[in-house]
């Protein structure tokens, strides 16, 4: 896997903030209104935590079809950790894109039901199923649905935008970064990224994680990437290889592991991973053939991780 970053990050403003979701909206709406000019997702997935909140993630799921935040050829799944069980990301990917496979749209027609079809896809996905600890009466609804009512006023009759329509939103411009290639698209369904997503230019043929230079107070509390010091430096963004992910280090640990950058900082993993074309398709056929990697992580209650 390598790691895209910003190499020249600058202080935003609230204004530029404000631009730049306000610009993500409006591509959101004309790529559900015209997805001729502006491409939109084929399928938006989302992972829950238990087949009853799944229950409610597709009530939602139906509501931003509704309101027009999703386009009607889109095809929408709320996918439930198996028997409750935490199964790693990989894996986690693998089932999801299974159950895309054996999908079927709003008018019960079948769809993608070969994976050299699923290949050629672009899909959604938001890792919605994660505990709430510093919100816990937001478990049950999940995250991903509380109100923000940022640029509320734009439409002042309609109703208060959720987490969900502004990630909806972002996502809409990373869209184009994969033309017309199928890949995966992930984000978390508890944050918030305000970049423009249409300025991304992913790498070719393989998995990459997008990552921020950050403080190292704010790293303690988060994952951090250690990207390898030999890799590709444009105008406005790096991409190296990833040596290692850390979880919420130690500035001890960021010193041992090599994970502090020249300038005193380090890399935050933000939860945006992309992946296309080699990658997507060897993705897609381990999907498509993972049973019985399934029952023996289920049975064993290990972990399958990048």
């Amino acid at each position: 896997m390598s790691s895209f970053g910003n190499s020249k990050p600058r202080r935003h403003t609230k204004s530029d903030i404000t631009a730049t979701l306000r610009k993500s909206w409006y591509k959101l709406r004309l790529s559900v209104r015209h997805p001729t000019r502006i491409p939109t997702w084929d399928a938006v997935v989302l992972t829950a935590a238990s087949p009853e909140q799944a229950k409610l993630y597709d009530w939602q799921l139906n509501r931003a079809k509704r309101l027009h935040r999703i386009a009607p050829t889109t095809v929408t799944l709320a996918v439930p950790d198996p028997d409750g069980c935490r199964i790693g990301s990989v894996f986690l990917k693998n089932k999801q894109a299974a159950e895309v496979n054996d999908g079927t749209a709003d008018n019960g027609a079948s769809y993608l039901p070969y994976s050299d079809v699923l290949e050629k896809k672009q899909i959604l996905l938001l890792h919605a199923g994660g505990d709430s600890k510093r919100v816990p009466w937001a478990n049950p609804m999940g995250k991903v649905f509380l109100p923000l009512p940022y640029l509320a006023a734009d439409d002042p009759d309609g109703p208060v935008p959720l987490l969900f329509d502004h990630i909806l939103a972002i996502s809409s411009c990373a869209r184009q970064a994969f033309k017309n290639e199928g890949g995966l698209f992930i984000m978390t369904g508890d944050v918030l990224p305000c970049f423009d997503a249409s300025s991304m230019v992913l790498p070719e043929n393989t998995s990459c994680i997008i990552t921020v230079p950050i403080t190292l107070d704010i790293a303690s509390n988060h994952g951090v990437v250690v990207a390898s010091e030999t890799g590709s430096l444009g105008a406005a963004s790096s991409v190296s290889l990833v040596d290692n992910l850390l979880q919420k280090p130690t500035v001890e640990e960021l010193v041992e592991n090599q994970a502090i950058l020249d300038d005193g900082r380090t890399l935050l993993d933000t939860g945006i991973i992309a992946v296309r074309g080699k990658a997507w398709v060897e993705l897609v056929k381990l999907a498509c053939s993972c049973q019985p990697l399934i029952e023996e992580l289920l049975e064993s209650k290990n972990e399958a991780s990048c």
